[in-house]
């Protein structure tokens, strides 16, 4: 919060540094939820073995959480940059790289379906 307001009273002086202090802010920001996010990793990794989910099943989750994440975070950076249109595009982008992430799991769900009809 301190970073962005910073960034907003340099603008009027120098959007340079503005510029240069709201990256360096995204960045120290990204640093700490990388931390986090590796904590919360582990904790389902450890939760998935004691409950006898595979990696299997797992693993397309959290690549689809991080496509998520990534994906928002990139429309973002293009709305606040005057590109909506890019924006649309990027959420269309990641949109389908989660579902084809995804695909493992929804072939086992149809074939467990299958199996049970």
């Amino acid at each position: 919060m301190v970073g962005s307001i910073l960034a907003l009273l340099l603008k009027k002086y120098t959007p340079e540094l503005s510029v240069i202090l709201s990256l360096i802010t995204g960045g120290f920001i990204i640093w700490i939820s990388a931390r986090v996010a590796s904590e919360v990793t582990d904790t389902l990794r450890r939760l998935a073995e004691n409950g006898g989910i595979g990696a299997v099943y797992l693993s397309p989750v959290m690549k689809c959480i991080g496509i998520g994440m990534i994906t928002h975070l990139s429309s973002q950076l293009c709305r606040d940059s005057q590109q909506g249109s890019v924006a649309s595009a990027v959420e269309l982008c990641g949109t389908l790289c989660a579902v084809y992430i995804a695909m493992p799991l929804i072939n086992s769900l149809l074939a467990t379906m299958e199996k049970l009809l």
